[in-house]
């Protein structure tokens, strides 16, 4: 994976995203422009009234089942130009905790590895949020594909069971500084650096990091806010915040 990527990635640990029943294909896509919204509104027009109504009781319910489950939903879209552009929309794949005792709950139910709060936390901190990722590529993507199309449906939605997640970030602070774990699957056309290693980030530019590459299938990051913390004590709490 590139510097500048693992960055772009590590820096999320820091942000909350939106709630659970997030369309991620919709949120990833950029501002319409004029001809785009000229497109969505010819597209619109050739689409049925029926098939309209359709679409828009299918995602009033995949937006309820996601809040009162939790589960996780992938839809496949006839029509793109509805949907961003998009022919795949992801709901429920975010899951954000207030408490740690209730991020522990779900994440001790996931296989793989998971991050804890480490024994060796710096005297002061706090949890403060947490953030877990249900997958949005492999296999059950191109199947959703396959079965919305020979459905006929102008919209068709599969619910997706995971059992390990693409993304984990845990946040602490202290009152003033913020401490920062993540992990996230590592980009498989990236590089093969591996061990520890920091950000390429100018030194005023805040927070540090520093990553990990196990050689797995996943990386790990640390980051915080604060000039008083060593390289080697990031190294050693940012070990004991990954549990395999």
């Amino acid at each position: 994976m590139k510097t500048a990527t693992k960055v772009a990635i590590a820096t999320l640990s820091s942000i909350l995203l939106l709630g659970s029943s997030v369309n991620l294909a919709a949120e990833a896509a950029p501002s319409q422009s004029a001809a785009q919204k000229t497109a969505v509104k010819k597209a619109a027009k050739s689409i049925s009234a029926e098939e309209k109504k359709f679409i828009e009781n299918e995602i009033q319910r995949v937006k309820e089942l996601t809040k009162e489950s939790g589960d996780m939903y992938v839809l496949y879209h006839k029509y793109p130009k509805l949907n961003s552009g998009f022919d795949i929309s992801y709901w429920g794949v975010t899951h954000e905790f207030t408490t740690y005792e209730d991020y522990l709950k779900k994440a001790s139910t996931l296989k793989g590895s998971i991050l804890q709060q480490p024994a060796n936390l710096p005297k002061g901190y706090k949890f403060l949020t947490a953030v877990i990722e249900g997958p949005i590529e492999g296999k059950f993507v191109d199947e959703v594909r396959a079965e919305g199309k020979k459905s006929g449906k102008p919209i068709y939605m599969k619910k997706i069971d995971w059992k390990e997640a693409a993304t984990i970030r845990l946040k602490y602070t202290n009152g003033k500084d913020t401490l920062g774990f993540s992990k996230y699957t590592v980009d498989s056309k990236g590089g093969k650096k591996k061990g520890f290693f920091d950000d390429e980030l100018p030194a005023h530019i805040f927070p540090k990091y520093v990553f990990w590459n196990d050689g797995g299938k996943f990386e790990y990051s640390i980051s915080i806010t604060s000039l008083d913390m060593s390289r080697k004590q990031k190294i050693e709490i940012l070990k004991a915040a990954v549990k395999k």
